[in-house]
């Protein structure tokens, strides 16, 4: 006991932390406005589950290091009620929380405490030897990670024999009788001739509690300047995420004055990607199935963060300069302090131009972050500013745009030919069937690329069988808009969206079938930002719901060689979750051995094709297409499934370069069903 230290550590160490915190949070505040405090319980609910619960860390992907990591966050998390305790026997001997002292409630912590003590050490040996060991690829490995699992290893060392000697002075301690820490500890000092009334023992108490509290605040004090910031800020960054739909990206206002057309500079970012930055824990789950990083390219989710980061530490005493003057309502002075920035701009300059345009949007990231960063946003909001702001995109993407903006479609193919494919198929639109249950939604590559023709043919024969009420709107129907707003060309994108949706509006459309995963998305999660609200099915759905009901009935024998493979759609599965629907369709079929990738479901890896780079030449690395279609040759399945235009063309065009075409076929679920239909 010494209040007079314990008063001057806390007064140091919490005042330099004040002002440590001061610093990373001053900068939010010049940052864009952004609701992220709406629906507080459904948000308290994901704290809940991901940031204490850890879910994330559960995944079957490096199991063991995630377990770890669990160990760790917990482990900490119980201590710190016992580091409270130490706090307050600096100013009074024996002191504890109110009910712990010689309360049930302290008998049953005890031993918890000491569990997550030893789980703690363990956890931080585990994840030390992974690091200094095996040294995983996707980890950022520094020595400033090890010396902090040391640090909290020691921290736990010191625990132990603050226990260990208390025990020693005070024998009949209470909690003696369930800290089985802490009785090791007393054990292993009584065996080296140490006894209550020792000098030693005295002085290695004081030791334990003293070093404990000085490496817990130092430790604190650390935080806002390393990449364990994140286990400050992962509450409130996590309480902060996003509540839209998976697949749903931010609207820009066109009619607001204070519109920016993208993201050029880091004050141009909502205040989220702040924190974003900060917690990134550098632990590379982002990039361990990131497909671009994976095949050469320049971009990793996880530097792109880290360089962000770096970038916005940089500008951090200018913008909290800024922040002054802005929450005294001083905007014009707040902004002429941003605007005397001569350093490097984040787009273009921080993250290359090669770096932005190489996402495929597929989500991984996302998916498997354990503090669900938001990267793609992150990289559509610089493509936006390089597209809208600078002009500077892909060249191939030229005459793509003409294209949709010329003939709705990216092929720059005639509109009036948009319903060629099914003339004479007596199919109906709106005009001639007024009381019609769906619009058949048949998207650009179903109308125009060959290949996905024949799966709309198929599922149309299907619909038709079924007796399905439905209608296509033929040379009417436009883009959906999707990829353009992937790409950055927000305004083109919003132009085709609210075209269709008072077209669709007008016609009284309620329910819409589409065979693209890319539609799909869009017209589910995004077309409501325009007063666009459906009822949205993929075909896989519908074929299954027909099954399931007996109006189709597969009989017919799968009829190819081999084993049969599905590919998870990025935007079907991890964006949309339709995992299992796909795969039962498969499976109904009579015949089909359907066998798995190692990298599926969740885990899925990219055709290549999304976020627009199916338009965009693959000029740097590998092709993305050709690391996926050698995952699905491992299965030596001899017909690879998709449930998606973009994905078939990719995977078919790479069967075709690898000269296997006569062997190996690509085929739609749509495809593999209807020819298990009779006529």
């Amino acid at each position: 006991m010494n209040p007079e230290v314990m008063s001057v550590l806390l007064f140091v160490t919490l005042g330099f932390f004040s002002w440590s915190m001061l610093r990373r949070v001053l900068p939010l505040f010049t940052m864009q406005p952004e609701v992220r405090w709406d629906q507080p319980f459904v948000r308290a609910a994901g704290v809940i589950k991901f940031a204490l619960g850890q879910s994330r860390f559960f995944h079957r992907f490096e199991l063991l290091h995630g377990l770890a990591h669990v160990m760790i966050f917990w482990g900490f998390i119980a201590v710190s009620i016992n580091t409270i305790h130490l706090v307050g026997r600096g100013f009074i001997a024996g002191w504890s929380l109110p009910g712990f002292q010689d309360t049930a409630i302290g008998l049953i912590y005890a031993p918890l405490k000491d569990l997550f003590v030893l789980a703690v050490m363990i956890g931080t040996l585990v994840a030390l030897g992974r690091r200094v060991f095996l040294k995983p690829e996707r980890m950022t490995l520094s020595w400033e990670a090890n010396l902090i699992l040391l640090w909290i290893f020691f921290m736990m060392v010191l625990d132990i024999l603050y226990s260990g000697t208390m025990f020693l002075m005070l024998p009949d301690s209470p909690e003696k009788r369930t800290a089985f820490m802490g009785v090791l500890g007393m054990n292993i000092l009584t065996g080296l001739g140490l006894t209550g009334e020792s000098h030693a023992t005295v002085s290695l108490n004081a030791i334990g509690l003293w070093g404990h509290l000085v490496m817990v605040f130092a430790f604190l004090n650390y935080l806002p300047y390393g990449k364990h910031f994140h286990v400050i800020m992962s509450l409130p960054g996590v309480f902060a995420g996003s509540l839209k739909a998976k697949g749903e990206l931010t609207r820009q206002d066109f009619q607001s004055e204070d519109l920016l057309l993208g993201v050029g500079k880091i004050e141009e970012l909502p205040w989220k990607r702040a924190l974003d930055m900060y917690n990134c824990t550098e632990c590379g789950r982002c990039q361990a199935n990131c497909p671009a990083y994976l095949s050469d390219k320049p971009l990793s989710p996880k530097v792109l963060l880290m360089d962000s980061r770096d970038h916005l530490k940089k500008k951090t005493p200018l913008m909290c300069r800024a922040a002054y003057y802005k929450l005294k309502d001083q905007p014009e002075r707040a902004q002429e302090v941003l605007n005397s920035w001569n350093g490097e701009m984040l787009t273009g300059e921080v993250i290359k131009e090669d770096t932005i345009w190489s996402c495929t949007t597929c989500g991984h990231c996302i998916e498997n972050c354990p503090l669900l960063i938001e990267h793609v946003e992150h990289i559509i909001d610089m493509r936006r500013y390089l597209m809208q702001e600078e002009s500077r995109f892909p060249k191939e993407l030229t005459a793509v745009y003409k294209g949709w903006e010329n003939m709705s479609n990216p092929w720059s193919l005639a509109s009036n030919s948009r319903a060629d494919w099914f003339e004479d198929m007596g199919v109906k639109s709106p005009s001639e069937n007024h009381d019609f249950e769906y619009l058949y939604y048949v998207g650009c590559a179903g109308s125009f690329d060959d290949r996905n023709k024949t799966v709309s043919i198929a599922l149309l024969r299907l619909m038709k069988k079924a007796e399905v009420n439905f209608v296509c709107l033929g040379n009417d129907e436009k883009c959906c808009g999707e990829t353009a707003r992937r790409l950055g060309n927000e305004f083109l994108s919003q132009s085709m969206m609210e075209a269709n949706v008072k077209l669709w509006n007008d016609m009284g459309v309620k329910k819409i079938i589409t065979a693209c995963p890319h539609c799909y998305n869009t017209i589910k999660n995004e077309y409501k930002q325009f007063g666009g609200n459906y009822e949205v099915m993929h075909h896989t759905e519908i074929i299954e719901r027909l099954i399931r009901e007996r109006k189709l009935e597969p009989t017919l024998n799968f009829d190819r060689n081999g084993a049969v493979v599905y590919h998870d759609s990025c935007y079907l599965g991890r964006y949309n979750e339709l995992y299992d629907t796909p795969r039962q369709l498969v499976k109904s079929i009579p015949g089909v051995d359907l066998v798995e990738a190692e990298r599926c479901r969740r885990i899925s890896f990219c055709c290549g094709a999304g976020g627009g780079r199916m338009w965009v030449e693959e000029n740097i690395g590998r092709r993305i297409s050709n690391i996926r279609c050698d995952q699905l040759l491992e299965t030596s399945a001899e017909t690879f499934a998709t449930a998606c235009p973009y994905c078939k063309i990719m995977l078919d065009d790479e069967i075709r370069d690898k000269g296997l075409e006569d062997r190996i076929k690509v085929l739609d679920v749509a495809q593999i069903v209807n020819e298990s239909i009779t006529d």
